[in-house]
């Protein structure tokens, strides 16, 4: 450790002549022990400072990714709700093409047939809408999904 302190070896070589005395080595290693012992702590400090950093990088990771969750969950939402309404258009054009067929239904013959069926395929596919919206929300499906993000604000 006496060895270290290599201006003192350069200006007082006569010191460091062997076998050195155990008071000259004790009197020479305080200073670079010193200065190792600054060398630690500016160490220990910036090990610190990355913790505390690996910390704040892991809370904000985890406000992400709720974030991206709420938002995944509002995209199933409505990924849902536009498949229903799908199968509800499927079934109002299923009702078009069994009458657009060519066969004899006996319904030719009355004036307002046309108006009848459409708006009767109208109404049932509105009611078909709803009440699958409603047997959703019964099976827990829908319960308690928050579609807005007011929950994740104000996290940082």
């Amino acid at each position: 450790m006496a060895l270290m302190n290599l201006s003192r070896l350069i200006t007082h070589p006569e010191r460091f002549i062997q076998p050195v005395s155990e008071e000259i080595i004790h009197e020479e290693s305080d200073e670079p022990e010193l200065i190792l012992e600054g060398h630690l702590q500016q160490a220990l400090n910036t090990v610190n400072s990355l913790e505390l950093l690996k910390g704040q990088l892991d809370s904000t990771e985890t406000a992400v990714n709720m974030n991206l969750d709420g938002v995944r969950n509002k995209l199933l939402f409505i990924n849902t709700l536009v498949t229903v309404a799908s199968f509800c258009t499927a079934v109002a054009s299923l009702v078009g093409s069994i009458f657009g067929m060519n066969l004899v239904n006996h319904l030719e013959e009355n004036e307002n047939a046309f108006i009848q069926v459409v708006v009767g395929t109208l109404v049932g596919t509105f009611f078909l809408f709803i009440s699958m919206l409603f047997l959703f929300y019964q099976a827990s499906t829908f319960k308690k999904l928050d579609v807005s993000s007011a929950q994740y604000r104000g996290r940082d």
